[in-house]
């Protein structure tokens, strides 16, 4: 095989990669973000989820996409692993769609499918239009670069050593493990599907050899699921592992129907007697039948996927309620008991937060403020959550005494979470004195020190120990004297600013640092007053 040649089919197989990357970036973009919100909302149940997994998959041509996708939707608690199980059975069957393109024998006409695609997409001044072009353009490199992979390829028709090794591949072991790598690599099934369907059009492999390469790439195709999934949640990797699961499992499965039943055959009895076609028929069978075969099984690959990773995440841990537990039936008096108990874990996150934000305003730490804005996030699930509960709960039988007690909480629940609000507003205002280098005066911090302390000295005598009828009266002078010392505060502010003592942008984020400090105790008296 000479130089020319070798530079021929490289050169192809360039166009071919390029013209399948053009066509599912412009289909994707066709699409926009409705194909995500299709997928994060149609999927109430397991065949609708398969559906819409082959749809979405078909249009934007990349089942890899799909599954990271899913994979994130899963990571970010959008979707369960049961219904990304579906997802991931139509998406395999959905990029059967693309082999079945690439088997039609178009490539006379592929540089005009090009120029078509290349007018609609330089010269429409419609986004929608060029992205189809774009789409359109990719499809006709595709076909080009095939063809130059095939021409590219004549001569190994004559060449001994090859045939040799194409016919190796007749071993099921090596075929699977010769798909696998090159999908790994490429990081493409229908990539390589494309590749292995030029070499086939030349007669220098046989369908019976191509047919364990074939199965080879649904597990490759894998890898990037896998990728995607590293350090992301437990729940997301075990999505990935499902995907892996599912195509190692339809390969051995159909590794051993080989043995017995005449695959290669079959599908040549259905088949154009093109090679290409044979291979994207045989792609096509694989994936529904695959899907059929493990659809009633669908459920069990998922737990599987938990006893394989076990455990939770902490993030999910913390992403719970600890001290509920709604599907278990107590009376009014224990169900109070249980809301108590978890509006103090809430106010223990707000605390954190509080002291951590305040820290912030002295010496800024990134992954400090990363934290608070994590436990912000927990701590409006937590108020989400004991509200929803707690309004479900009012329909128990109960006295007017614990009624009240009820939705006392209910606004307890409500203030917390500003509390944490106004928390996360400090840590904001320390990220932007931080980056821009602003300092506060020496009275300044002294001023904020006195405030804090009071704060803390509120919080202390809250937690653990919210309803108690003493703390109402500390609370609540606490807070007064707040009050005061926050108006003197603004007054000695304006005094400072007047005098040029104090850089005016430092000056505004000291006043919403004074306001947030302000609410936060109002919140707090609240709190104690409400819970009384």
């Amino acid at each position: 095989m000479s130089v020319q040649y070798f530079i021929e089919l490289l050169g192809g197989l360039a166009l071919f990669l390029y013209g399948m990357e053009m066509m599912s970036g412009g289909l994707e973009l066709v699409a926009g973000d409705r194909l995500r919100v299709v997928i994060e909302k149609m999927t109430s149940n397991f065949f609708k989820a398969i559906l819409v997994g082959a749809f979405v998959t078909a249009i934007i041509q990349s089942s890899s996409a799909t599954t990271v996708m899913v994979v994130g939707f899963v990571n970010a608690g959008l979707m369960t692993i049961y219904q990304a199980v579906g997802i991931i059975m139509g998406a395999n069957i959905g990029t059967t769609v693309t082999g079945q393109l690439v088997a039609l024998n178009v490539s006379q006409i592929a540089p005009i499918i090009a120029f078509v695609g290349f007018l609609q997409n330089t010269f429409s001044s419609k986004k929608k239009i060029k992205y189809v072009g774009q789409a359109v353009m990719g499809l006709g490199f595709l076909f080009m670069g095939m063809e130059f992979m095939s021409k590219a390829m004549e001569p190994l028709r004559e060449y001994p050593g090859f045939i040799t090794l194409m016919t190796k591949f007749e071993n099921p072991i090596l075929g699977v493990l010769a798909g696998t790598t090159i999908t790994a690599i490429i990081q493409s099934s229908s990539a390589s599907l494309g590749i292995l369907q030029a070499v086939a059009n030349q007669g220098v492999i046989p369908l019976r050899s191509s047919m364990y390469i074939v199965f080879g790439f649904n597990i490759g195709t894998c890898i990037t699921s896998v990728l995607s999934s590293i350090g992301s949640s437990k729940n997301a990797r075990r999505t990935a592992l499902v995907h892996v699961l599912f195509n190692i499992i339809g390969t051995i499965v159909f590794v051993l129907i080989a043995f017995f039943i005449p695959i290669d055959e079959i599908v040549k009895s259905f088949s154009r007697d093109v090679p290409a076609a044979q291979i994207a028929n045989l792609h096509t069978l694989f994936n529904i039948a695959t899907s059929v075969l493990l659809f009633p099984f669908s459920r069990k690959l998922a737990d599987l996927s938990f006893k394989l990773i076990p455990g939770v995440d902490k993030e999910q841990e913390e992403m719970s309620l600890q001290f509920i537990n709604k599907h278990i039936v107590k009376d009014a008096s224990a169900t109070f008991t249980d809301i108590r108990a978890e509006i103090n874990r809430m106010l223990e996150l707000i605390n954190q937060n509080y002291k951590e934000a305040m820290a912030l305003l002295y010496k800024f730490d990134e992954d400090i403020y990363d934290e608070i804005f994590h436990r912000e996030q927990v701590i409006n699930y937590l108020n989400k959550e004991i509200s929803a509960f707690i309004i479900d709960s009012l329909g128990l039988s109960m006295n007017e005494e614990i009624s009240a007690h009820f939705a006392s909480y209910l606004r307890i629940s409500r203030d917390l979470e500003r509390i944490g609000d106004h928390s996360k507003n400090i840590a904001d205002v320390a990220k932007l004195k931080s980056e821009e280098k602003m300092i506060f005066t020496d009275d300044a911090v002294k001023e904020l020190d006195g405030l804090n302390n009071i704060i803390l000295k509120m919080f202390d005598a809250i937690i653990g120990d919210i309803d108690s009828v003493g703390i109402v009266k500390q609370m609540r002078d606490s807070n007064e004297e707040i009050q005061k010392d926050v108006n003197i505060y603004r007054n000695n502010h304006m005094l400072r600013m007047r005098d040029k003592t104090c850089d005016p942008e430092s000056g505004l984020i000291f006043e919403k640092t004074l306001t947030a400090m302000e609410r936060i105790s109002s919140y707090i008296s609240n709190a104690a007053k409400f819970a009384i």
